[in-house]
């Protein structure tokens, strides 16, 4: 009878665990659990751990008590194994269907041959740069999307919460796929931190299939992606990424070392170069104040080489669920995340006005863009309408090129990888890199030519080409 309490006690945590997992993480989808198993979470802002306690475990504790005390009668007690177990395969289902692990098992027996048609490997085409190289720098900030600037801007909200970045975009490039503000779309592979810098960056999903070896520093990181970083190396690029919390987390450091040989700056660094005590820890390790004041002096060195350069950050405060509230954060919204949005982009927005006042900006494009949706479910679904197209932010200030199609554009993260390099200056011979399209081109995106549920479908299903191509070693066939 112990036995049984326990199993029901167990798949009600799961069944808990999972809707709690939607709301508080916004699971993109099951294959965001599977990579997360395979990278290191060192480093994670340990937060949600209580909040489980609190929502998943308590509950399972009362709701089990609930279910067994009336089963210990004496008229339930000679069929209680037989009831437990059902309810606990009930349970079970439950929870597995809510991750959408049966399509995931489902796509396991499903093949595509979209790598095959349509990814384009750079190493193989012709990528010109200018004779004067221009600087990049990348800024991607926590889950920034659209939603959150006003209705008149595109947005869904009654007060611009992402003023200054909402004028940025308006004075400037920004695609959209309306007639004002507007995005990309996420697809699979791509909605959370790393996943949505491998698609910007890369032009793939990040999809590893269950028999992936977990990375490392001794694992090569999608050993087969030619990404923006391996082509600004190519080019004597100098290049670095920053960070407020420990870039091990997410395999983010194995990413930016093996693809660009980049010098990663986060919280260890930031303790090591006495930036910071060694005992300071604020949300995932120093708020967004503390990086931008770093970042002013880090793109400074940078500039300073004889050498063009990439400087690519990501900002913290805007984590779901809740965000961090910092000592500049007014108290306006009723939300405590709209308040951290809109005092985020006005710190945002002064880190850009530095940068626009620089020497070294007359030679420097600068893009700022969400990495993925928001995963604060929670807090989008109280306070946004839901038939809303979410969409992520972007703008292209300083570019090369003018662009000539920027509204009603269909696209992914996957098309900002081209897209980026073009506005540079960069020549690429058809305009696609990865499953991207250069969206100053003519060219169609691969959701404008078939459709966004088809690719999303697609990627889904088991691709021997990304296997074999871009995964290659740490993989059994």
């Amino acid at each position: 009878m112990v036995i049984e309490i326990i199993f029901i006690f167990i798949t009600l945590i799961l069944l808990f665990s999972a809707s709690w997992a939607l709301d508080y993480f916004g699971l993109s989808c099951f294959e965001q659990i599977v990579f997360h198993l395979k990278v290191p979470l060192e480093g994670t802002n340990t937060e949600f751990i209580f909040d489980w306690i609190k929502k998943c475990v308590s509950k399972a504790v009362v709701s089990t008590l609930f279910i067994c005390l009336p089963l210990l009668n004496e008229n339930y007690k000679n069929n209680f194994f037989v009831i437990s177990m059902i309810l606990s395969l009930i349970f079970l289902f439950l929870a597995a269907n809510r991750v959408g692990l049966f399509g995931f098992v489902g796509n396991l027996f499903k093949g595509t041959e979209l790598y095959e048609e349509e990814y384009i490997d750079g190493k193989n085409i012709k990528i010109e740069f200018p004779k004067k190289k221009k600087n990049l720098i990348y800024i991607y900030v926590e889950s920034l999307e659209n939603t959150y600037t006003s209705k008149d801007n595109g947005g869904n909200n009654n007060d611009d919460l992402l003023y200054p970045l909402s004028k940025y975009a308006t004075d400037n490039i920004n695609f959209s796929n309306t007639e004002t503000l507007g995005g990309a779309k996420v697809v699979s592979g791509t909605g959370w931190t790393t996943g949505g810098i491998v698609a910007q960056s890369g032009g793939v999903p990040l999809l590893v299939p269950l028999n992936q070896k977990r990375f490392s520093k001794k694992t090569d990181f999608l050993p087969g992606l030619y990404a923006l970083g391996d082509i600004l190396e190519k080019e004597g690029y100098n290049q670095e990424y920053m960070i407020g919390s420990d870039a091990i987390f997410g395999g983010r450091e194995f990413y930016f070392k093996k693809h660009g040989n980049y010098k990663v700056f986060d919280l260890n660094t930031a303790y090591k170069e006495n930036k910071i005590a060694k005992d300071y820890k604020e949300f995932w390790g120093y708020e967004d104040e503390k990086l931008i004041s770093f970042a002013k002096e880090e793109i400074l060195n940078l500039a300073n080489e004889n050498k063009p350069f990439n400087f690519t950050m990501l900002t913290v405060d805007t984590h779901h669920p809740y965000g961090y509230v910092c000592k500049n954060c007014e108290s306006k919204y009723p939300e405590r995340l709209s308040n951290v949005i809109a005092c985020n982009s006005k710190q945002i927005g002064e880190l850009v006005e530095w940068i626009t006042k620089q020497e070294f900006y007359k030679d420097t494009t600068l893009i700022i863009t969400g990495d993925h949706l928001s995963m604060a479910a929670e807090y989008i679904h109280k306070t946004y309408d839901k038939t809303y197209e979410r969409t992520i932010f972007n703008t292209f200030m300083n570019s090369s090129i003018p662009a000539a199609n920027t509204t009603h554009r269909k696209f992914t993260s996957f098309d900002m990888f081209p897209t980026t390099l073009a506005s540079m200056g960069v020549h690429i011979e058809g305009n696609r890199l990865g499953l991207g399209t250069n969206l100053f081109s003519s060219e169609k995106t691969l959701i404008e030519k078939y459709g966004f549920d088809f690719i999303d479908q697609e990627l889904r299903k088991q691709s021997l080409y990304y296997k074999r191509n871009i995964l290659k070693r740490g993989i059994t066939k």
